[in-house]
């Protein structure tokens, strides 16, 4: 008897056991994603653009520089300047490198590309209106028509113009990332690029420094 009610003792106490056990991990069970759930940063909701800010900021560049570098085989080089006017864009440019007396186109083509050793990969003339090419004397023209340039007898050259069918970053034809290039020839005005032979320099228009 006293066997019996040993055994019996033990067993219950094993059911007893085993039963605190199971119940431990089921609440641990239970309370674990809880616990993951309040450790977990909530999800940041993402930045909206502001476009307004973004348009304000662009509509404020009012300085840009295009280096220009020789194309393989050239040596004119220089930099044209671009200013925001109340009247268009001031253009400024100044070569060296150039023969002597010579005249030289100069335009702004569609692409900032100058991976091209020959200055193609600039694309053609930058012309968003759709126009027919032209001189600067003529109001409906390529955007990127800027007429010629002649350098002195050291091969120098100082070309200035106000162009009022482009802007820098702005509404009208906003010339920022695109590229300049300048012609071995002289600009005719014909069609459909003015007949200005090879490309001698290039550069790309970006933001200046300014003062």
């Amino acid at each position: 008897m006293q066997k019996t009610t040993l055994a019996l003792t033990a067993a219950l106490l094993f059911v007893l056991a085993y039963s605190a056990t199971a119940m431990h991990h089921e609440e641990g069970a239970a309370t674990q994603p809880a616990t993951q759930a309040a450790t977990q940063p909530a999800t940041q909701p993402a930045a909206q653009p502001d476009a307004h800010g973004h348009a304000a900021m662009m509509a404020s560049i009012n300085d840009a520089v295009a280096v220009m570098v020789p194309t393989q085989g050239n040596l004119a080089h220089g930099t044209v300047r671009f200013q925001q006017t109340d009247n268009g864009v001031a253009v400024t440019a100044d070569i060296t490198g150039l023969d002597p007396g010579s005249t030289h186109a100069i335009h702004v083509h569609q692409y900032g590309d100058v991976t091209g050793s020959d200055g193609k990969s600039a694309g053609g003339h930058y012309n968003p209106q759709g126009h027919d090419h032209g001189l600067p004397e003529q109001g409906a023209r390529h955007a990127g028509d800027l007429g010629n340039l002649t350098a002195d007898e050291a091969g120098n050259a100082h070309y200035e113009i106000t162009a009022e069918n482009i802007s820098i970053a702005g509404l009208n034809n906003p010339v920022i990332g695109r590229g300049v290039i300048i012609h071995a020839k002289v600009d005719d005005g014909g069609q459909p690029t003015g007949n200005a032979g090879a490309r001698i320099a290039m550069g790309v228009i970006g933001i200046a420094k300014g003062e």
